[in-house]
């Protein structure tokens, strides 16, 4: 499979370690707008350095491209490279925007081509652990989800960063920090009737806020409660709350799931594994068997909604509505 990355910032070396694990993944094109961030990643593979996206999209060697540029370019370098027939793996959140989103999901499909988000959390083995466990009921009727997640990389911007900026990155804790259990608790309870959210800025430097909290409550009464922090010590946590149990998973307690139940209590971990080579396994799986990816547009859509409504929550000071696809 022949690939072309767009976007070669921090978040793209993920993703080029990958490539290394697949001796039969070549990556032919390159394209940052940063020309030394493209010149050393296209030295390391033997990579050709396009002039523009375009160029890059353009180039009939190209099948399938990978986009990790800063989440406000996602749509206009998704476009640009699905109307050139190239398959497309975009980092996540893919888009904020519900008419973006949409317009996704149609392109992706006039075009025939596979598009396939990065929600990477489903990988994990921990997660998958998790999820079959709720599946089967152990802890009861679900009635609530509680989620933490933090990191202190705000601490360190600066405006050569588009983090730093507010017309960039106008609801950086949720997009940056909170987006995989956003997409994680959409896929395990569908979708809420009602979003509310807050955010704040403390004491990091740049314009964009830097800690939020958001509750979504769905029509049966259940509770999804979510708080990140761009400016804590980084740590990911996620309990599920049922009638009969709940269920948790801890990334900094080696990667665990504690369930428990009137019968005790069940502690496991887990080996963690490189998520983005799975990722990427899974792409060229879906290209060469025309089958769709387990997380695409759809999944997408529904982050790019729940960010809609956090927006319009914080603009009106109270709850909003959830908005479902409508095809």
């Amino acid at each position: 499979m022949n690939f072309g990355f767009v976007g070669l910032g921090n978040y793209s070396q993920n993703h080029q370690r990958a490539m290394e694990q697949h001796e039969d993944y070549n990556l032919v094109s390159v394209y940052d707008v940063v020309p030394d961030n493209a010149r050393k990643v296209a030295d390391r593979f033997g990579s050709s350095v396009a002039e523009s996206i375009e160029a890059l999209a353009s180039d009939p060697v190209v099948e399938a491209v990978v986009i990790t540029t800063p989440n406000a370019q996602h749509f206009s370098d998704f476009k640009t490279c699905v109307t050139n027939d190239k398959h497309v793996f975009v980092n996540v959140p893919v888009t904020t925007s519900i008419e973006e989103a949409t317009q996704m999901i149609a392109l992706a499909k006039k075009h025939n081509v596979v598009y396939m988000a990065g929600h990477n959390l489903r990988k994990n083995p921990a997660i998958i652990y998790l999820c079959d466990k709720l599946s089967t009921g152990e802890t009861g009727s679900l009635h609530a989800v509680e989620a933490s997640v933090g990191g202190p990389a705000a601490y360190a911007l600066t405006p050569d960063n588009w983090r730093y900026h507010l017309t960039q990155a106008p609801l950086l804790p949720f997009a940056q920090m909170s987006v995989v259990f956003i997409d994680l608790i959409l896929h395990l309870m569908g979708a809420p009737e009602t979003v509310s959210a807050m955010m704040a800025k403390r004491d990091a430097p740049g314009e964009t806020p830097d800690h939020g909290t958001v509750i979504s409550q769905y029509a049966d009464g259940r509770l999804a409660y979510i708080g990140c922090s761009y400016i804590s010590q980084l740590g990911y946590e996620i309990t599920f709350v049922g009638s009969e149990g709940k269920i948790k998973w801890d990334n900094r307690d080696d990667n665990s799931v504690t369930l428990i139940t009137p019968g005790g209590q069940d502690w496991k971990s887990f080996d963690c594994i490189d998520e983005q080579t799975e990722e990427l396994a899974e792409f060229v799986h879906c290209i060469e068997n025309s089958t769709p990816p387990s997380c695409g547009g759809i999944d997408a859509y529904n982050v790019a909604s729940f960010f809609d409504a956090i927006e319009r929550s914080i603009d009106s000071g109270s709850h909003a509505k959830f908005r479902e696809f409508s095809g």
